[in-house]
């Protein structure tokens, strides 16, 4: 993810779900996918779509029935780009209701390239985009997901703001109906394009696209043989209940609270020197985040405030980002409160695209956006201020959204015992979706599920000094291949616990550094001897 247009988290605005299904039309692609198995082409044994080049077969492909109710409306070849091959995109739309038109997208690649599965790719923020043909989401996915036939959807809205959230239908399609309904049209045009069935269905997502994939494990078990959930917003109503009226009403209240672009540098510079060698190692990585207990006391302006030092209200801003909420609001399942961020969110772009924003009059950093387009849509007032809402005063409102949306069930057995794999994927210094939040939940299954059989389905792994933007000091995340990480382990039960991530000389592919990938609460520790630049020199550790 790149600033300023925050890709996977933002509004899309274009900044970045009950559905009445098709009896008949799903009875007709079953049918016809039956048919196409039993026979290996088309009917009457005619070879499939997918034995002729795309450039013929894309432009007039028309699927057979398609479940859901979905039509298609438009076909195209996209040629090759980068890594990126030929691929035949197919698109259309389910009208669930006057309130929810989901907009889907399937990409077909060539049948001597197919692998004979599908990937579903979950969208960012408020959703209303098209994932797969968003350049961040193709770079996430990487060159491994170029023999799938990819899915993706708009979850059934527009990407104007959080409006579209007081019509039930598409808060539905929006919090996991959506990718349910789409998935079965991408499974049944695969059927039919290249005559016989996918052999495997994964789904793969960061942030809201990560909360997507961990509800698809807890409502429809059966979907998926594996989830890859990147840095997953589970807790997105308490996320803003609880940030709303304390960092957020902090920072913006007065400017002297607002920390600028140098300001930001000023203290990521004193927490990385504090804080940097409590793994082992001093190489501007903040490994051990939870030993680091830095506060800039040091830092405070003894005389006219200037890029040098920090306001009294600065550092009251840095304190509330590292600590536990508490807004007496109770959301899905009983919850309450957001817990503190990891450490090293300064030392990447998070601090300023989710927290601060480009100049304090603006108020545009993510976080306050994305509490004030819930406040709005609680209050039912499209011009109100975040700074004059008080979410304890619309506590069923909150609740509404937050049991539709929250994907915090802890009981996932049945997706484990359907043969599912989980993987979650975690930067340390997330400044815009808690880690600790989805700590907790990952404890909270492995309680429900028991940790024996926990361990045999699921990983929650981290990467220090990684943001949300998948930026920082550390590693670069898009360098581990989750998605083949994720295979291995589905085809061959071979699990992820060896995996190694890479951080790259500046605009190029030269590896100056690798860094094992940890679960959690663990952290690459120095072994004290060995080179600093190899994995191999590192140890996992939880001190």
């Amino acid at each position: 993810m790149t600033s300023p247009t925050f890709h996977a988290s933002a509004l899309r605005s274009p900044g970045r779900a009950l559905l009445a299904r098709n009896a008949a039309g799903t009875a007709l692609a079953v049918v016809a996918a039956l048919a196409l198995s039993a026979c290996g082409g088309g009917s009457g044994g005619t070879p499939s779509p997918s034995a002729r080049p795309l450039a013929e077969a894309c432009p007039t492909y028309r699927p057979a029935a398609l479940p859901g109710g979905a039509k298609v409306t438009a076909t195209e070849v996209r040629k090759s780009n980068g890594s990126l091959p030929d691929v035949c995109i197919v698109r259309g739309e389910i009208v669930s209701s006057a309130d929810s038109t989901i907009h889907w997208a399937v990409e077909l690649p060539s049948g001597s390239l197919w692998n004979g599965k599908t990937l579903t790719i979950g969208g960012g923020g408020f959703d209303g985009f098209i994932p797969t043909d968003d350049v961040f989401y193709q770079q996430l996915v990487g060159p491994s997901a170029n023999p799938y036939v990819k899915i993706s959807s708009d979850s059934g809205h527009g990407p104007a703001g959080f409006s579209w959230g007081s019509s039930d239908v598409a808060l539905r399609n929006h919090a996991f109906e959506a990718n349910h309904l789409v998935l079965e049209v991408g499974t049944a045009m695969a059927t039919d394009f290249y005559g016989k069935r996918p052999v495997r269905r994964y789904h793969m997502g960061h942030s809201n696209g990560g909360r997507s994939a961990l509800a698809a494990t807890q409502r429809y078990p059966k979907d998926y043989d594996g989830v890859i959930a990147m840095e997953p917003a589970i807790s997105q109503q308490a996320h803003q209940v609880n940030l709303g009226p304390t960092v957020l009403k902090h920072i913006f209240s007065k400017p002297e609270n607002w920390l600028s672009a140098e300001k930001v540098a000023l203290y990521a510079k004193a927490e990385t020197a504090a804080c940097d060698a409590l793994d082992g190692l001093k190489d501007g990585i903040i490994g051990n985040v939870a030993a680091c207990n830095y506060v800039p006391t040091e830092l405070l302006c003894t005389g006219a405030e200037n890029d040098t030092c920090l306001t009294a209200g600065q550092i009251e801003s840095i304190r509330l980002i590292y600590a536990d909420h508490d807004t007496p609001v109770t959301l899905s399942r009983g919850a309450r409160g957001y817990p503190r961020y990891g450490r090293g969110g300064a030392s990447t772009s998070d601090w300023k695209d989710y927290m601060f924003g480009n100049s304090f009059a603006a108020r545009d950093s993510f976080n306050f956006m994305a509490a004030q387009e819930a406040a709005r849509l609680v209050e039912g007032n499209p011009k109100l201020s975040l700074l004059d809402h008080d979410p304890t005063r619309f506590p069923s409102q909150y609740l509404r959204l937050a049991e539709m949306i929250d994907s915090t069930n802890p009981d996932i057995s049945a997706f484990a015992d359907n043969g599912g794999k989980l993987l979650i994927w975690y930067g340390l210094a997330d400044a815009c979706v808690s880690v600790y939040r989805t700590a907790d939940y990952f404890e909270s299954m492995k309680q429900q599920v028991g940790a024996t059989k926990a361990r045999g389905f699921a990983r929650m792994l981290t990467s220090p000094s990684v943001g949300h933007n998948l930026d920082g000091a550390g590693t670069d995340p898009l360098s581990i291949d989750l998605l083949t990480a994720l295979d291995s382990w589905v085809e061959k039960q071979t699990a992820p616990d060896k995996l190694v991530a890479t951080k790259f000389a500046a605009g190029s592919k030269t590896p100056v550094l690798q860094r094992p990938v940890c679960e959690f609460p663990q952290f690459p520790r120095y072994n004290g001897t060995g080179d600093p630049a190899k994995a191999e020199s590192f140890s996992c550790s939880a001190t």
